[in-house]
């Protein structure tokens, strides 16, 4: 059985198209005042994240599970996988 921890919080689109954040929102992403937030659109999904203020600091450490075996061995396996 899947899990699934979505929840719904309402929020009002004014008459300039402004929305404000919940403060339930705020709070779980620790967004604050006059930070930048991203808008990540999959086809009718929309999922909104803090901007972080370093892409790479944020990334870093992605996928490291990768490098820790010898750098040749994985590198020998991909090549074969391309066969």
């Amino acid at each position: 059985m899947v899990k699934c921890n979505m929840r719904v919080i309402h929020a009002q689109v004014s008459s300039k198209h402004q929305v404000v954040i919940p403060k339930e929102v705020r709070v779980l992403l620790n967004i604050r005042p006059q930070e930048s937030v991203l808008f990540l659109i999959d086809g009718d999904q929309v999922y909104l994240r803090p901007k972080p203020s370093s892409f790479t600091d944020k990334l870093r450490g992605l996928h490291a599970h990768v490098w820790q075996q010898p750098t040749e061995k994985w590198l020998e396996e991909e090549r074969t996988s391309w066969e």
